[in-house]
């Protein structure tokens, strides 16, 4: 696979080698592009054991569970 097939597959901007916008000059511009889609990335990772938690479906409380979706974890704090 040559290289930027993968990043055309997923939507992504090339770095073209010729022309204008090909040029050394424009480097840093291409630096803060790939650093924007890292952060990105960043920002889809959950923060802490609650966002977790949220993002895998899991929840608890001392009530019967409703709603939710298929696939969901609801633990019942049962009080002893």
């Amino acid at each position: 696979m040559a290289v930027g097939d993968q990043a055309a597959a997923a939507g992504y901007p090339l770095v073209p080698d010729t022309g204008e916008e090909g040029r050394l000059r424009w480097g840093a511009r291409e630096i803060n592009r790939t650093r924007d889609f890292i952060a990105q990335l960043f920002s889809l990772i959950p923060v802490g054991k609650s966002g977790y938690r949220t993002a895998a479906g899991i929840s608890s409380g001392t009530a019967d569970p409703s709603g939710g979706a298929d696939g969901d974890i609801y633990f019942k704090i049962v009080p002893s």
